[in-house]
């Protein structure tokens, strides 16, 4: 009886695999033919795309309209290839027997050439600045950019991670990736920020960074904060190592460093949140964002760093720093203690009085 029960047991087995290695095979025919156009009919069929369509827009219209057989697979093999972002509006004939690649490149190839207009946001740049680039190229206007930031919604899975507390002055700020862009003019302000979007996950949100910031110890938000001051704070980008490594020591020692106590916050209050706010902000905000009077970082970014700055808010220099200030000339000087870092204020001052400032830079 036991030899029974094993030989029982043992076609029990096989049969499991074989039913796995069937599924397996079939699974992976199912999407080959899918991919291929091969289980499709060959006719023509006429969609349209509209203004501002996502992947998955573009995905559903597709199966909507019987050019292709699952939505599902066409995003990621969008995704893989790199599509997303780039599919243009308007009409188009397809073939549902079409290989997805020639289907994409139908979807992603402008029939007429159209005007463009070329845009560069600098690194440090935030959502202000970049509204007022925009709209001095008559593509938006810069408050038109800013509500979008704040009350449109993006598909973006990243985006899940930002916060929409009501204390940050711009919901998406820090995540616009700065570069140099080329839009169409009749551009919607949505397709703007999805681009800047999708050019912040393929430049910033990457594999290898996702687990550096796993281990970090920050959300993807306090990350790009982060960030954003270190951009703001840095000279040049071998300063932001160092800058890094004192703000990271500061929040790692909170027990006598509490407060980042970082100038350039300052600024954005001065600069941004006082004009937001016809210079009555809500005292709530004005806190959220003061490093000298609350712990840790602020609410939200300052500004839109470069990969660099991303880099060094993970990488930061093994130094025993806890002050650092600047002269006119960017030169950093760094200190242990405040004694040191008195000292290193002196210097800055004789550096800026010769060239006729009194004090320091902020």
């Amino acid at each position: 009886m036991k030899r029974k029960k094993r030989h029982t047991g043992l076609v029990v087995f096989t049969v499991v695999l074989l039913i796995i290695a069937i599924v397996a095979f079939s699974g992976y025919y199912v999407v080959k033919n899918e991919i291929s156009g091969d289980v499709r009919d060959d006719n023509k069929i006429s969609i349209s795309i509209p203004k501002g369509a996502s992947t998955t827009k573009v995905a559903n219209i597709l199966e909507e309209n019987n050019v292709i057989g699952n939505s599902k697979i066409f995003r990621l093999y969008s995704k893989y290839v790199e599509a997303d972002g780039k599919y243009q509006y308007g009409d188009f004939t397809v073939s549902p027997a079409w290989h997805y690649d020639k289907i994409i490149n139908t979807l992603t190839t402008t029939k007429d050439k159209k005007e463009t207009v070329k845009v560069t946001f600098p690194e440090g740049y935030n959502a202000f600045q970049m509204g007022e680039v925009l709209e001095k190229a008559n593509i938006c206007k810069k408050d038109e950019f800013i509500e979008a930031l704040n009350t449109h919604t993006f598909e973006q899975e990243f985006l899940k991670e930002v916060s929409d507390d009501e204390k940050k002055l711009v919901k998406y700020e820090g995540f616009l990736f700065p570069d140099t862009y080329e839009f169409f003019a009749d551009v919607t302000v949505d397709e703007i920020i999805n681009t800047m979007f999708n050019t912040f996950a393929k430049k910033v949100y990457t594999e290898e960074n996702r687990e550096l910031l796993k281990k970090s110890g920050f959300t993807l938000e306090q990350w790009a904060i982060f960030a954003s001051i270190i951009q703001k704070e840095s000279a040049n980008v071998e300063e932001m190592y160092n800058v890094s490594s004192v703000f990271t020591n500061r929040m790692s020692n909170e027990g006598e460093y509490p407060r980042l106590e970082s100038c350039t916050t300052n600024n954005y209050y001065i600069d941004y949140i006082k004009p937001f706010y016809n210079n009555k902000p809500p005292q709530e905000v004005v806190d959220a964002y003061d490093t000298y009077s609350k712990n840790g970082l602020p609410i939200g970014a300052i500004a839109n760093a470069g990969t660099d700055a991303f880099k060094a808010a993970l990488k930061p220099n093994d130094t025993p720093y806890y002050f650092f200030v600047t002269d006119v000339e960017y030169t950093h000087y760094y200190g242990k203690t405040y004694q040191e870092h008195l000292k290193n204020i002196e210097k800055a001052k004789a550096i800026n009085k010769k060239h006729g400032i009194d004090g320091l830079i902020s």
